[in-house]
Parts: structure tokens; sequence; C-alpha cells
């Protein structure tokens, strides 16, 4: 399969009812070979890596190689509401299709676009000057990660197992949907699980009054998510799916005596004083960023609380509800090392006793519930009622005094319907000077522009923030009230940061 025969798919299905595009997915995946169908499927659900692409550098990448003004490029993507559309319409209609197989457009999304200086961009460049116009539309939403066509995973996943005659919901909980093509073309069962496969964590939402029908509460504490599976070894991964073992050489000890040979579970490690009583989250980064891990361990005591159990004994237990999870996982686990939970039902109760014991908060869990790899309904958490955001930093200006060389006050955004970023506010306060420091360094790593004392950045960096009250201004414009910085959220994608429509059900209009 070509470049060119996908674009004209994706071209042809982009306004038809969503039946309708699985079907013509399937139907074309049907005719692909086995190498095909599996990158037609990887480009389709975006199984690629980060390329380091935002739109405000693409503009400028284009305005480099076809030697236009960017304003002429940013004028016509915001006419059509699309960068790949207004390219599209800019471009002349008669350009020549491509030679471009499918192989060569999933090589040129994977390339590591950090810098226009790169050999990424000359290859770039020399591909989009043998595309269609059809073409560069198609490469250039695939390339920001925005199709915009309706086609996301979910649909790929039900594409696929209609052309294949069997549910795959299974499989693909623990395999990405490319790995499956070489076993279902060739009859076989894929594995459920296979050890060192990270699986997408289930994530929370904020507890509203409304509580399944049959629940447990357990506390909540301020550390950071890892999943950690165990069969001839032991390997941790953090919140992003980074394996982070050296970072915890004393866990590896602790979980290596777990009464079962393998199995893969989903804790917190949290940071402690002397005494055992929890610490301050910030305390957390000398594991993270230390180089040297033994000294880490000694300057940083932690403690480990396993709360779920996906795997065990090489049977997967993600179908399972969480009350038979539970069970396996309190088999498993010495109680010493299991997540406090309260057995009684009231919520004001356990809330008071956690954040009396110095804890974020409490959990509120479906026993009923599988585990689901998304934000879910089934797994709510409930903490002090300020607002709290998770946001990304989309710009930055210098501070006064002695903060005048580094980037102190941030300019922070949440994604809106179609994937990009609205800014909500600023916010410079919360974090320590040595913390704003180093956030300044890795922020000039993913400067997109400079305009008048204000960067902008690449949303890459993570914030999670409180804040008394979101407002709406007259001119629609959004803003926060007394917000601060709670932490830098290392362990988490901007993908995985609060959304327009939570900001607006927060909203108060002024």
């Amino acid at each position: 399969m070509s470049m060119i025969m996908m674009s004209r798919m994706c071209e042809a299905i982009e306004n038809l009812t969503p039946t309708r595009k699985k079907e013509i997915i399937s139907s074309t995946l049907s005719s692909l070979s086995t190498r095909d169908r599996t990158t037609m499927i990887s480009i389709l659900a975006l199984e690629y890596d980060n390329n380091n692409i935002g739109e405000k550098k693409a503009i400028k990448w284009l305005s480099e190689m076809f030697n236009v003004f960017e304003d002429e490029i940013e004028e016509e993507a915001e006419k059509w509401l699309d960068l790949g559309e207004g390219m599209l319409e800019f471009l002349n209609p008669n350009r020549p299709d491509s030679s471009i197989s499918l192989q060569g457009f999933a090589t040129l999304l994977q390339l590591d676009c950090s810098s226009i200086n790169s050999p990424a961009f000359a290859e770039i460049e020399r591909a989009i000057m043998s595309m269609s116009t059809l073409e560069v539309k198609w490469f250039i939403r695939y390339w920001l990660r925005t199709p915009r066509n309706g086609i996301n995973n979910s649909m790929v996943r039900k594409s696929m197992s209609l052309l294949y005659g069997k549910d795959i919901s299974k499989y693909s909980k623990t395999n990405s949907l490319s790995s499956l093509v070489m076993y279902l073309d060739n009859e076989k069962e894929p594995p459920e699980h296979t050890h060192g496969a990270y699986i997408k964590p289930m994530l929370a939402k904020s507890y509203k009054d409304e509580l399944p029908n049959n629940f447990i509460i357990d506390t909540k504490y301020d550390g950071n998510r890892y999943q950690i599976h165990k069969d001839d070894e032991v390997i941790v991964f953090n919140r992003k799916g980074k394996i982070v073992t050296d970072q915890y050489p004393d866990v590896v000890d602790i979980v290596s005596l777990f009464d079962s040979d393998s199995f893969v579970i989903d804790c917190e490690i949290f940071p402690i004083d002397t005494d055992g009583n929890p610490a301050a989250h910030q305390k957390l980064g000398t594991r993270v960023h230390s180089k040297d891990k033994q000294k880490a361990v000694s300057e940083c005591p932690v403690q480990l609380v396993v709360f779920d159990c996906m795997s065990n004994a090489k049977t997967v237990l993600l179908n399972e509800p969480y009350s038979q999870r539970l069970e396996i996982m309190r088999g498993i686990v010495p109680e010493e090392y299991q997540a406090r939970m309260f057995e009684h039902g009231n919520i004001e109760a356990a809330y008071n006793v956690a954040i009396n014991g110095g804890f974020e908060g409490i959990m509120i869990k479906d026993l009923n519930a599988t585990y689901e790899s998304k934000r879910s309904k089934a797994l709510l958490k409930h903490k002090p009622p300020r607002i709290e955001l998770d946001v990304v930093i989309t710009s930055g200006k210098h501070g006064t005094g002695k903060r005048a060389s580094m980037i102190a006050t941030y300019g922070v955004s949440v994604r809106n319907e179609s994937g990009e970023y609205t800014e909500i506010g600023n916010v410079g306060s919360g974090i320590s000077e040595n913390d704003m420091d180093s956030l300044s360094v890795k922020l000039k790593r993913v400067v997109d522009s400079y305009n008048n004392g204000t960067y902008y950045f690449l949303p890459r960096m993570v914030l999670e923030i409180t804040a008394d009250a979101v407002t709406q201004n007259q001119d629609e414009t959004y803003g926060l009230r007394f917000p601060r910085i709670v932490r830098i959220r290392e362990d988490k994608y901007p993908n995985d940061c609060n959304t327009i429509e939570d900001i607006q059900s927060y909203c108060s209009n002024i």
C-alpha cells in the first residue's frame, strides 16, 4: 500500500458515520499484507513515537520549505481551522502523487523534529516536496497526531474485531493493536499479557456525591503512581510507562519477597520521614533525579503501598471485578504494604481520618468494576475542596530580582475539543527556587517562539496546580483565582491533563 492510497481512504471517510468508517477501515485492512496491515494500524491508532513537533513549529518548518512567510501559512490554518486543510488549499492542486510507501510514511512520522537544523528537516522537506496536496494534508495531520477524522484507537480496535471476526478487546488492554496483527493473521491466540509489557493505567475522576452501588474506600497517598512487574526479574514502570527500576532498589528487594513468582501490581510510592510519616512530595525528586541511586535511597526513604493486582501467576485479571483482584492482591502482598482501606462506607469519616494522618484524601473504588485503562467513574478521588488541575505550561516570563534569570511565571493550558491547548491563566507560586531553576532549564529546551518578553513552549511540561476558582471573563477568556503550583508532574503526559470541559464545569462568570 502507498501513502497516497491511505490518504485517499482517510479523505473518503472523513465525514462518514462511525459505522461506515469502521466498515471501510476493516475492508481496506483485509486487502493488505501483514506488513502493510501492521503499519496502517500503527498509524491510524497513533501507535508511533513522539516526534517533538507542534503546530507552531510545523508552520515554521513549512514556511521554510515553501519559502513563504509564516503569516501566510498561519492565515490559511486559521481560515480552514486546520493546518492540514489549510495547506491543501494553499498549495497547487496539480501536484503529482508521490511514490512514498506506507512504511515510508510511518518512518517520516517518527523522525525526531526537535530542531530545524536536524537531518529530519531535510528528509521531511524532500518528502513533502514530492507529495500531492492530499498527501500533504494527511501527512501534516498525522505528523501533528491530530488526524481530526474521527478515527481513534477504539475505532481501529472495532475495525480489527470486524476484520478478524472476534472481539479483541481483552488483548488490546495489554498489547498495542499493531502488535496483535502477526498473531491474528496466523490464527494464533495473542498473549493476554507479556511480562514487561506496560499496561495503560486506570485513572480516577473527582468525587461529586455520586457513589457506586458496591464500593470500598482507601487512602489517597501523596506520591507517584507505579506499576511493578515480577517474573524472572522485577521491573518498575512510572506512570508514563518508562522503566525506573534503578530508582527503587529497596522496593525491588521488598516485592521480590512477595508470595507469588509472577504478578503485575498497581501501586504508589511516597516519601516518608524518619518516623515513617508522610513527607513532602517534592522530596521524592531525590529518587527521580539523583545520579547516585544508593545515596538517594538513604536520603529519601519511601513507603510502598499496593492497591490493585492486574495479573497473577501469568493469569490476567483485568476483566475480573475489583473485589476479586483485591482478594488476590491481599494474598500476595503483606499487610504492611497494602493501601490502608476503610471497610465502612462513611465517606467524610474516612476523609477526615486520611487528612488528619497527613495524606491527600481518599479513593472510592467500585468493587464490581473491571480494570479500565482510561479515566473511569469506577475510580473516584476525594480531596480538599480547592480546585485541582493538571495543566500544561504553554508560555512563560522571566521573574524579577533574584528570579530574573529564571522563568518564574507560567501560562498554563488545558486541551480543547480539537486536541489543541487553551490557556486558562498564569501561576507563579508554590515551588522552590531550585525547582523553578530546574524547570526553567527544561522549558528552554522546548521553546517554540519568543515575542515581547514572553516565551511560548511546546506542550511538554505538566504541572499540578490548585486554585480557589476558575473564572470566565466577559471576553470569554479564562482565569484562575489564587492559583498555586502543587508540584511538577514529570510522571504525566500532556494528554493526561484536564480538558476545557472540566474548566467549564468549574467556571464562574465575572
